[in-house]
């Protein structure tokens, strides 16, 4: 335990919805193997990522693309426990955590982030990848019918898969934020507005809130229904009725069904080639003296970055 150092960590907390009686119908080995399906596509997503750039040496870190543009390198990493699953991922680079920025005090890593070559490096990791397997899992959690609820937050924690160690703010903020809500998605937490958040992420939407004036809350929910239109063609209003069996439950499922309209009504935003580029959502990465590892891919179109 003595090893262990606090690092800051952009986290998603879910809970399974309506876990008692889905838990009565499938069984252990039931919710257990729709428990795995969920948190093998955060192994899936680091699989394919090693796949694909493990064998050139790529490391945490950011990388030219062919066409100019930066792209980023970086691990997830997700447990579970009764009704609970977390994913998260680390907010900084290698370069500004510890053990290398132990002794780096917050002006010197100011005046290292103010750089226009390598101040990157000081700036939070992108969140596009924790992002993106987020819609991912709430999506799947629709398809195999353990729809999540759950909360983004940011902070410093220690999270210990080996010693099985989850301790933090950003847990508390996230527990907290996932129970005063009534919806099925994720909400943004203020912490995790704390970076930079690429305006296709995020849905502005407050109904879902228990207490309207909520503190905790940013303003904004995970736009994963987006998401939902650009990986699948399967009615997505007609699951969410579908899922919609207990009465005490029913204002969970309108306030998605409202969520998916302020998604479509959006759905023409922020989805030009020029969105995409992790330049234009990142000043840091936009600057003329950018200096990056010399490892040009070539962007792949999909239903990711790369």
């Amino acid at each position: 335990m003595s090893a262990m150092k606090f690092n800051r960590f952009s986290l998603c907390f879910f809970d399974v919805l309506g876990f008692e009686t889905r838990f009565s119908d499938l069984g252990l080995d039931g919710m257990l193997r729709k428990y795995v399906a969920l948190v093998d596509l955060v192994d899936a997503r680091n699989e394919h990522m090693g796949r694909l750039f493990g064998e050139m040496g790529f490391k945490e870190s950011a990388y030219w693309l062919s066409d100019g543009d930066a792209f980023v390198v970086s691990r997830l990493h997700g447990a579970y426990a009764s009704d609970s699953l977390l994913v998260w991922t680390h907010t900084d680079f290698p370069e500004a955590r510890h053990p290398a920025a132990v002794d780096l005090a917050p002006a010197e890593r100011e005046r290292r982030a103010s750089e226009p070559a390598e101040g990157w490096l000081y700036h939070p990791i992108p969140c596009d990848n924790l992002l993106d397997i987020c819609n991912e899992m709430i999506c799947h959690s629709l398809e195999i019918g353990l729809p999540l609820r759950g909360a983004l937050a940011l902070g410093e924690a220690v999270l210990h898969i080996e010693c099985g160690v989850y301790l933090g703010q950003p847990l508390i903020d996230a527990a907290r934020m996932e129970h005063s809500q009534r919806i099925i998605g994720a909400s943004f937490t203020r912490s995790f507005m704390k970076q930079i958040v690429p305006p296709r992420y995020l849905a502005p939407f407050d109904k879902h809130l228990k207490n309207a004036r909520d503190d905790l809350f940013q303003g904004s929910v995970l736009d994963w229904p987006r998401h939902w239109r650009a990986t699948r063609k399967a009615d997505l209003r007609a699951i969410i009725r579908s899922l919609n069996t207990l009465p005490a439950a029913a204002d969970i499922y309108d306030n998605t069904l409202c969520l998916i309209d302020v998604s479509e009504a959006r759905a023409e935003m922020f989805d030009r080639p020029e969105d995409m580029r992790l330049g234009n959502a990142y000043p840091q990465f936009s600057t003329k003296e950018l200096a990056l590892r010399a490892c040009a891919v070539k962007r792949i179109t999909g239903s990711g970055r790369e």
